[in-house]
């Protein structure tokens, strides 16, 4: 790394310590926003005080005609997060933390949550910009992908580890019509 790169690095932090406190939150409740922003997916985090979640989304922004196009990244960050409530379910594989293998479990398509802070941020990699500020509202619905990481970190919150059933109890299944109309068009 040479000197520059340190130098850039440092006005980075310098730039994201100030848009931190800028929010007057305790510092370590943003943790699940830096690895939303730095690791990606979504976090949580609680200490005895208070409780933080960061909930990713993302949307691919495409221009058909020119053939390029960015995926635009939202992270929504709760602090004191509750679920309110709760619509659906769709069942689906999720891995978490150490575990090996992913497992079923079951989340919400719609979750309507409520916090005593939602911060809102878009990561545009095409400007190289990450555009922060607060939401007034203080409860927010979301739905699909955002919805389910959303209950997935409050349940981390609530119990610890998240509970499933494990991968091992599924069952392959050959398709064998389909096999066999697969041969039939090769062979004409």
């Amino acid at each position: 790394m040479d000197a520059e790169e340190i130098r850039a690095i440092f006005r980075f932090s310098a730039r994201e310590k100030n848009m931190i406190s800028s929010f007057g939150i305790q510092g370590d409740l943003f943790l699940p926003f830096l690895l939303s922003l730095k690791s990606g997916g979504s976090w949580s985090y609680a200490t005895e005080e208070a409780k933080s979640i960061a909930v990713k989304d993302v949307i691919t922004c495409y221009d058909e005609d020119r053939k390029t196009g960015y995926t635009l990244e939202k992270i929504y960050f709760f602090i004191d997060p509750e679920i309110i409530d709760e619509e659906g379910i769709v069942r689906r594989l999720e891995k978490c933390g150490t575990k090996e293998e992913r497992e079923l479990v079951e989340r919400p398509y719609l979750i309507t949550l409520q916090a005593k802070k939602i911060i809102f941020a878009e990561v545009n990699p095409e400007l190289r910009k990450i555009t922060v500020r607060e939401l007034k509202k203080k409860r927010i619905q979301l739905k699909g992908t955002p919805a389910y990481s959303a209950a997935h970190e409050i349940e981390h919150l609530e119990k610890g580890e998240i509970k499933g059933i494990p991968f091992w109890n599924f069952e392959y299944v050959k398709d064998t019509v389909k096999s066999e109309q697969k041969k039939k068009k090769a062979n004409k």
